[in-house]
C-alpha cells in the first residue's frame, strides 16, 4: 500500500526540523552569552539541583568568614583595651613602689594619689569601650555600660521590676545593703495567702529559679521589709490596688562592689556549620574579683589613692600584692584574646580552602568549554544555513519544474 506525501506533510515536517534546528542554535548562543553550560533547570535538572547546592554551601561559607571577621575585629580592639589596662596597671604599681619607700613624702604621696585617681577615671574609661556602638565587656548586655561611675567600693541594688502578667498592682522598693561577693540577680515567687489575711507567702531564687533558697523568710505584708535572700537585700510593698496572685514573679538586681551592669555571658558567632565560637571577654573577669577574677581593679586603685591621701607607706606596699595579681589577672584575659584569634586564624584558612574546592566544582559543573562550544556553535550555524537553502529549493519546486 502506498503512502501519499502530501505538500502540507512536507511543509510541516521541513518547519519542524528548522524549529529544533533553530532552538538548539538559540540554546547555544545563550550558553555563548552567559559563559554558562546550564542556564535554567530544563538544561540539566540534576545538574541544576547540583549547582543550587553548591551556591547554597558557597553563601553559608561567605556568611562564615563574615561572621569571623566581625569577630576578629572584636577581639582586636579588645586585646588593645586590655593592653591600655596592663599599662594603667604597671604605672599604679610604679607609684606604689616609689611611694612605700622612707624617701617619699607626704606631699609626693599627695601628688601622686591625684595621679591615681587619674587612672581610675581611665581606667573607667577603658572598662566602657565601645566598638560599633556596643560595650566590649558587658557580657550579652551589649547595650549598656559595663560600670557604673561610683567606682568598686559600693554595692547596689536595682529597682524591683515584674514578670509580665503579673497580677500585683502596687508600688515596690528595695532596701538593705547588699553584702554578696558577686552579682546576682533575686527571683520573689509569690506562692500564696499565708493563714494571715493580708501576708504572702514567697520563695526566693539566686539563680533564675533553677533552684530555691530554704530558709525562714517572713512573709510578704503590705509596708513591711521583708529579707529575700541571706544577703542583706530587703523588699517592702505598699499602696496596694490588686495584691499578689500565686505565681506572680519579682526581679531584683543586685550588684556586687566594682558595681559591674554586664553579666559572664559570652557573645558568640557561628564560624562552621555546627561549630559555636565565643568571642567576646566579661569585664567582670578582667576587672573585678568575681567570676575568674580574683582581684578588684578599681577597689585596689581606690585602696591605693586612699592610702597615698592619708600618707600610709605600709598601707601603699600592702597594695604591690593585688597590684601584682591584677596584671597577671589583665595578662591572662590578653593571652586569652591571642588564642582566640589563632582560633580564627585557622577557621579562616580551612573556610578559605573549602571555598576554592566548591568554586572548582560549581566551575566543573556549570562554566562551558569555549573551544567546544565555538566548535559546535559553528557546525550548527552551518547546518541550520544548509537548511535553508534546502527548505529554499523544497518549497520551489512543483509540478512545472518536473514537467520540464
Amino acid at each position: 500500500m502506498s503512502m501519499r506525501v502530501t505538500e502540507m506533510m512536507k511543509f510541516n515536517t521541513m518547519t519542524a526540523s528548522l524549529s529544533n534546528l533553530q532552538n538548539e542554535y538559540t540554546s547555544l548562543m545563550e550558553k555563548m552569552a552567559t559563559q554558562k553550560a546550564i542556564n535554567k533547570p530544563s538544561d540539566d535538572p540534576l545538574g541544576m539541583s547540583l549547582i543550587m547546592n553548591y551556591r547554597s554551601s558557597q553563601a553559608a561559607v561567605e556568611s562564615y568568614q563574615s561572621n569571623i571577621e566581625n569577630a576578629n575585629a572584636w577581639i582586636t580592639v579588645t586585646e588593645s583595651t586590655l593592653n591600655s589596662v596592663h599599662d594603667l596597671i604597671v604605672h599604679a604599681r610604679e607609684i606604689a613602689l616609689s611611694q612605700a619607700t622612707g624617701t617619699a613624702t607626704a606631699e609626693t604621696r599627695s601628688y601622686n594619689a591625684e595621679t591615681v585617681t587619674q587612672l581610675i577615671e581611665e581606667l573607667q574609661s577603658l572598662a566602657n569601650t565601645q566598638y560599633g556602638g556596643s560595650y566590649i565587656f558587658s557580657g550579652t548586655k551589649t547595650d549598656r555600660p559595663p560600670f557604673i561611675a561610683e567606682g568598686s567600693s559600693v554595692s547596689r541594688l536595682s529597682e524591683p521590676y515584674q514578670a509580665e502578667g503579673n497580677s500585683y498592682n502596687g508600688t515596690l522598693e528595695v532596701s538593705g545593703s547588699y553584702i554578696g561577693d558577686a552579682n546576682k540577680t533575686y527571683v520573689v515567687k509569690v506562692v500564696g495567702e499565708a493563714s494571715t489575711p493580708g501576708y504572702y507567702e514567697y520563695e526566693v531564687s539566686e539563680d533564675g529559679g533553677n533552684t530555691w533558697l530554704s530558709g525562714a523568710f517572713d512573709d510578704l505584708t503590705v509596708g513591711t521589709a521583708v529579707n529575700i535572700g541571706n544577703e542583706g537585700v530587703q523588699l517592702t510593698m505598699t499602696g496596694i490596688t490588686d495584691p499578689p496572685e500565686a505565681d506572680d514573679i519579682i526581679y531584683v538586681d543586685a550588684f556586687a562592689p566594682g558595681c559591674y551592669e554586664g553579666n559572664g555571658e559570652k557573645l558568640t558567632l557561628a564560624i562552621g556549620k555546627g561549630v559555636s565560637f565565643e568571642y567576646s571577654t566579661s569585664g567582670e573577669e578582667v576587672f573585678t574579683a568575681a567570676g575568674r577574677g580574683e582581684v578588684d581593679l578599681f577597689e585596689t586603685l581606690s585602696s591605693l589613692k586612699e592610702a597615698l591621701q592619708n600618707n600610709e607607706p605600709a598601707a601603699i606596699g600592702a597594695e604591690l600584692d593585688r597590684l601584682e595579681a591584677a596584671t597577671i589577672q589583665v595578662n591572662k584575659n590578653i593571652a586569652r584574646c591571642g588564642t582566640q584569634m589563632n582560633r580564627l586564624e585557622i577557621a579562616t584558612e580551612n573556610l578559605s580552602s573549602l571555598d576554592l574546592k566548591i568554586t572548582e566544582l560549581l566551575s566543573g559543573k556549570e562554566d562551558v568549554d569555549i573551544t567546544e562550544l565555538v566548535t559546535e556553535l559553528s557546525m550548527k550555524e552551518l547546518t541550520l544555513q544548509a537548511s535553508y537553502q534546502m527548505a529554499a529549493k523544497i518549497g520551489s519546486i512543483s509540478l512545472l519544474n518536473f514537467l520540464k
